[in-house]
């Protein structure tokens, strides 16, 4: 479930494939459904007689309701929340947040279990291990990202395994579908606070339920951050796989920074803690602890 309900989420499930593939658009939009198909098309390259059921967390309008419909003629499709009329939708939002509220705490008392993307670092000790994972690459040769099921137990202790090449063939799940799901379960958890003094702006990022390093490899990272920061070239700080803090490249907190990742007490598993240039044209790693470039 989407935590953020400005936001509708649709999931399509395909014929011949095990998980779902899920893509989101604006809430108020008459054509949410046809949005998020035109972004599920592009990515998996499909067609639309491959689609045997639709789930829109928000009841389709009229016209994604026709859409639905001439494209999609033999699919069952569902939702949660009713459309409001026209003036209604802060009501609607509010009624969805409560909802949701409810759902969140049902589902903390119950399983913590949830798949989500662990980062590798090439100089990790643990790296051969690499190779019995799917995983694709976050900075080609340094760093990459796998997936792994996480679960809390009542105890508060967390476990995790590692998805590997083996189960994933038993899941039939195309790749890509496996890892959009892993960044959405964990976008759903972060968690940002922005520091400012003077003119340096901080943006830390955590998460409860842990990985918030993983942050590193969602897609549309860096424009989310400039809203904080502003354009230009940005230093992502990575001291431990759990938080991630990035500042512009031109700020004063930048070796500070870099200094706190490099002297980080955090114990190397699979991330070696690592500093990062995230810029428009993607991501490049600057240094690790014990190996600076």
């Amino acid at each position: 479930m989407n935590d953020d309900v400005t936001q509708n989420l649709v999931v399509f499930q395909l014929k011949g494939v095990d998980e779902p593939v899920l893509a989101s658009a604006p809430t108020r939009a008459d054509d949410a459904v046809e949005q998020a198909w035109a972004q599920i098309r592009r990515r998996h390259k499909v067609r639309a007689s491959a689609v045997s059921a639709v789930f829109s967390e928000w009841q389709p309008s009229a016209a994604d309701q026709k859409f639905v419909a001439k494209h999609f003629r033999k699919a069952e499709c569902t939702y949660s929340f009713t459309r409001p009329v026209p003036g209604e939708w802060e009501r609607a939002f509010a009624e969805a947040r409560s909802v949701l509220a409810e759902a969140h705490e049902a589902r903390q008392q119950e399983s913590t279990e949830e798949v989500l993307p662990v980062l590798w670092s090439a100089s990790s000790p643990r790296a051969g291990l690499l190779d019995a994972l799917p995983h694709l690459p976050v900075v080609p040769g340094r760093l990459s990202v796998a997936l792994a099921v996480v679960a809390r137990t009542p105890h508060g202790k967390v476990g995790m395994h590692h998805i590997t090449r083996h189960q994933h063939e038993e899941m039939g799940a195309p790749i890509e579908a496996m890892f959009d799901a892993g960044y959405s379960s964990l976008a759903r958890g972060l968690k940002s606070e922005v520091r400012r003094s003077g003119e340096n702006v901080l943006v830390s990022i955590t998460r409860e339920n842990l990985l918030a390093a993983s942050a590193i490899a969602l897609p549309g990272l860096y424009a989310q951050l400039s809203a904080h920061l502003g354009t230009g070239d940005l230093i992502a700080g990575l001291p431990c796989p759990d938080q991630m803090f990035v500042v512009r490249e031109d700020s004063g907190l930048a070796d500070t920074v870099r200094e706190q990742v490099l002297d980080s007490p955090y114990d190397t598993t699979e991330l070696v803690p690592s500093v990062l240039r995230l810029g428009p044209g993607g991501l490049e790693l600057l240094a690790e602890r014990g190996v600076r470039t």
